[in-house]
C-alpha cells in the first residue's frame, strides 16, 4: 500500500547543501521503500549526510526501520552569530530533527573525526548504513571512506549509497572515491555498484545515479 511521508525544506543559510531534497536522496528513499526493503526492515539505520533527512523518514515509516539516527556536519554553535549565515548555528540541523520527528535521532557527525564516529556508533549501534550525494569534495573522500570503515568494522552489515552522475551532476571526488572503493578501500567487504536512471514528471526530468550496496563479509 502507498504510504505518503511530508518533508520540509529550508534555506540554504540554514541547512547549506542539505537545505534542499536532492535527485540522490529521491532515488534513494525509493529503493528504500521497494527494493531494499528488506534491508532495513527491523534494523537500525544511520544515514551520513542526511540533509533533510528523507531517506531516514522513509526508512523509519515506510520500510519498517526498527529505528533511524540521522546524522550530518554543521558548525558547533560557539555563540557568535554569523551574519553571513541568517541563521544562529544552535539552529543548525533543527530542520532535520523536525523531518524525522526527534530531536534525540539527530547526531551531529564529523567525517573528519574518528573518535566522533566511534562514539555515535557506540552510541546508536547501526545495522545498517544509508547516504545520497555524499561525495563533493576530494578532501572529504578519505575520511568518508574512513567513516564506512568504522562503521563497518565496529558492527554495521551493509551499507546502501546512491550518488549523482554526470551530465546531471558533477561531483568532482567521485572518480576517486569509485576507483577507491573498486580498489579495496573497505576492508572485508563486497562492493556492488550499479547505474540506474530515474525519470521524473517533466519530460528533461531524467536523471542519471550510481547506487553502491556494501556488504560485510
Amino acid at each position: 500500500p502507498l504510504r505518503q511521508v511530508n518533508i520540509r525544506q529550508t534555506s540554504f543559510g540554514c541547512g547549506r547543501l542539505g537545505a534542499t531534497v536532492w535527485p540522490s536522496g529521491i532515488a534513494l528513499a525509493a529503493l528504500l521503500s521497494w527494493d531494499y526493503r528488506h534491508l532495513v526492515k527491523g534494523k537500525r539505520v544511520l544515514e551520513l549526510g542526511s540533509g533533510c533527512g528523507l531517506p531516514s523518514l522513509v526508512a523509519k515509516e515506510v520500510a519498517g526501520a526498527s529505528d533511524v539516527m540521522a546524522t550530518d556536519y554543521w558548525e558547533e554553535d560557539d555563540g557568535k552569530f554569523d551574519a553571513d549565515r541568517l541563521v544562529p548555528k544552535n539552529l543548525f540541523g533543527a530542520n532535520l530533527g523536525h523531518n524525522i520527528g526527534s530531536e534525540t535521532a539527530v547526531k551531529h557527525l564529523d567525517w573528519h573525526d574518528q573518535f566522533n564516529v566511534m562514539n555515535v556508533y557506540d552510541e546508536f549501534e547501526p545495522e545498517v548504513i544509508i547516504g545520497s550525494d555524499l561525495v563533493y569534495y576530494l578532501a572529504d573522500t578519505p575520511p568518508l571512506i574512513q567513516t564506512l570503515n568504522i562503521l563497518l568494522k565496529s558492527g554495521a552489515k551493509d551499507a546502501l549509497l546512491v550518488l549523482p552522475l554526470p551530465p546531471n551532476a558533477e561531483r568532482e571526488a567521485l572518480p576517486e572515491f569509485r576507483s577507491r572503493l573498486q580498489d579495496g578501500a573497505l576492508k572485508d567487504c563486497s562492493v556492488h555498484m550499479k547505474k540506474l536512471i530515474m525519470v521524473g514528471s517533466g519530460s528533461d526530468d531524467r536523471h542519471n545515479l550510481l547506487r553502491i550496496h556494501i556488504s560485510k563479509e
